[in-house]
């Protein structure tokens, strides 16, 4: 009997030591950190300029410089980590930047992209 209840301690140390040691990304399977949700506003070299979310006549229409300068327009830029030709201005994507890097604080700030979706197209 005191055999058995041994038995019975040891097992449920061995199940809550288990319970403990998993983590939340074996439970989502997700290594994508802070999420950037808006329009395309510029595209070179290997990154796009995202803004949060304005209408697409504003983004097709604003010049780089005139994104900076507004106050209501939160830009970032996010290196993208496909073929860059995938995304043109205007578009609406949504942007799930890398974990375990940091975005950095400039004017506009700057991150590394893990997945981008494209949410909608710009119509012709």
């Amino acid at each position: 009997m005191k055999y058995s209840a041994i038995k019975y301690i040891l097992f449920l140390c061995i199940v809550v030591i288990s319970a403990s040691c998993s983590t939340d990304n074996e439970t989502d399977g997700s290594s994508k950190g802070y999420i950037v949700q808006g329009r395309i506003m510029d595209v070179k070299d290997n990154e796009i300029l995202v803004a949060n979310v304005i209408p697409r006549d504003v983004a097709l229409n604003y010049t780089t410089n005139e994104v900076l300068g507004d106050d209501t327009i939160q830009p970032i830029y996010v290196n993208v980590p496909d073929d860059i030709t995938n995304y043109k201005k205007g578009q609406l994507v949504k942007a799930w930047l890398k974990k375990d890097e940091s975005v950095k604080y400039s004017v506009p700030a700057k991150g590394n992209a893990e997945k981008i979706e494209i949410l909608s197209e710009v119509e012709k």
